[in-house]
């Protein structure tokens, strides 16, 4: 359970005597207190006041708190705005819903908020002292721009399901995905790499790399079982039944440390076969031999699952809800805002961000 802070607006107004382009502590009153109309939940108007500088002749306003400058609608309305965005209404929804109880506000007004907050909970993000992670998960996922295919690369803290970045980068682009993996690596002091079956991620300078079991063990049952289903087709019985053994020996197996006797056995079995679909075989089983230790199988959650479900929630749903974000400053940002309202230790202080 997550508490949030929302903004408040003030009922009382306080002077601000320092004026704001020269510095000095020279403000006087220059007009009388006067009552302007906002938009909020609670509250139609809000006290504010000119005020005059003596030494440089600057004039400003000063107001109740909880009201930007230039703004129209409080800084509660906005919060509560942008929390109905982020728990699925679109932009149009969050402006009926709060015509119906008589909040005004607008579409467009709610984008805008949407924008800027999800802008300034990625600065909050990015300038928070870099986060120390053992097992360091990254994982990549479309994204389309304006009608462009594109990709982002999320690299998530396994273990305390938290998000660490986000980068705007295809998965396929070897050299890139590989750069930003070694910066984060360096920023994290990650002890462990965890991603899937790629190629794109082998080489890199983690201390450790682990491939996700769920990947692993899906794509190794996937070619025995169309090998079994092949060797039935060529009346090759003995063999399509090692493969059924192979896939029953996988699963029996999974957190096995060391390769199983029983699996070394079909792997020599098959190790002079050079032809034809006993080849294949023989190519699937050393491929197995040779990648078993590599699988992640420790503490915690062995499989990738943890970034995969992070994509899902901080990106995914949002973009198929909405058909795709229309730019990359609003794709970016709205991963950093969904961690955000997840809050620390169950506190989500909204007004931070608005």
């Amino acid at each position: 359970m997550v508490n949030y802070l929302f903004p408040s607006v003030g009922k009382e107004l306080k002077l601000q005597r320092t004026c704001p382009h020269c510095g000095r502590h020279a403000g006087r009153i220059h007009s009388a207190v006067r009552q302007r109309s906002i938009s909020d939940i609670r509250v139609s108007t809000i006290a504010q006041q000119r005020m005059h500088c003596v030494c440089c002749g600057t004039s400003w306003t000063v107001r109740a708190e909880g009201v930007k400058d230039g703004c129209q609608h409080s800084d509660r309305l906005r919060a509560v705005g942008v929390f109905l965005y982020m728990l699925g209404l679109s932009y149009r929804g969050v402006a009926r819903f709060a015509g119906s109880l008589d909040w005004k506000t607008s579409k467009s007004a709610v984008e805008r908020d949407v924008r800027k907050t999800g802008q300034q909970a990625q600065h909050l993000h990015e300038q928070a002292p870099a986060m120390r992670v053992r097992v360091l998960g990254v994982d990549g996922t479309g994204a389309q721009m304006a009608g462009q295919d594109g990709g982002m690369l999320f690299f998530v803290d396994v273990e305390r399901q938290r998000l660490v970045r986000v980068e705007a980068v295809q998965e396929t682009d070897a050299p890139k995905v590989r750069e930003h993996i070694q910066r984060v690596i360096e920023q994290t002091t990650a002890h462990e790499l965890r991603t899937d079956e790629l190629s794109v991620y082998e080489h890199t300078a983690a201390p450790a790399h682990t491939v996700c079991l769920a990947h692993w063990l899906k794509s190794k049952c996937k070619r025995a079982w169309e090998l079994a289903r092949l060797f039935e087709a060529q009346k090759m019985s003995y063999e399509a039944q090692t493969m059924r053994e192979l896939i029953e020996l996988l699963h029996r197996y999974r957190g096995s440390p060391t390769l199983p006797e029983e699996i070394e056995r079909l792997v020599r079995r098959f190790i002079n076969c050079r032809e034809g679909l006993l080849w294949k075989a023989n190519q699937l089983l050393q491929h197995i031999e040779r990648t078993w230790s590599s699988v992640a199988r420790g503490p915690g959650d062995p499989t990738n699952n943890t970034t995969e479900r992070l994509i899902g929630l901080t990106y995914k749903i949002r973009a198929k809800t909405m058909r795709g974000f229309k730019s990359w400053d609003k794709a970016l940002a709205h991963p950093y805002l969904s961690q955000f309202l997840r809050g620390i230790e169950g506190l989500c202080d909204l007004r931070k961000v608005i």
